[in-house]
């Protein structure tokens, strides 16, 4: 537990990881949908993901594009997971403190 959670919960790499899940992405295509997030970043995540075998960057012949592999789709069930506890725990937490 202690690995995957040191690994997966440092800054940026879940939400590369969600965009990831909704398509293959480019480069340009990840950092114009990533607000906030600089270029430097985007790369080192991109490499750290690559070197543990959740991404894979493939060629469609004229574009390279940034993919999950499928160690990186095995993921899909624990950002869902995540979401879904977010939408109910944070947004309440939210309109709570709205409410003050």
């Amino acid at each position: 537990m202690h690995k995957a959670c040191s690994f997966l919960g440092k800054p940026w790499r879940l939400i590369v990881i969600d965009k990831l899940l909704e398509k293959p992405r480019t480069y340009k295509e990840l950092l114009n949908n990533l607000q906030g997030i600089s270029s430097r970043t985007l790369s080192k995540i991109l490499k750290e993901l690559k070197e543990n075998g959740i991404v894979e960057r493939v060629c469609d012949g004229k574009n390279y594009y940034y993919a999950l592999t499928e160690k990186g789709k095995d993921l899909k069930p624990i950002l869902l997971a995540i979401k879904k506890w977010g939408e109910k725990w944070l947004q309440e937490n939210l309109q709570s403190k709205v409410n003050l």
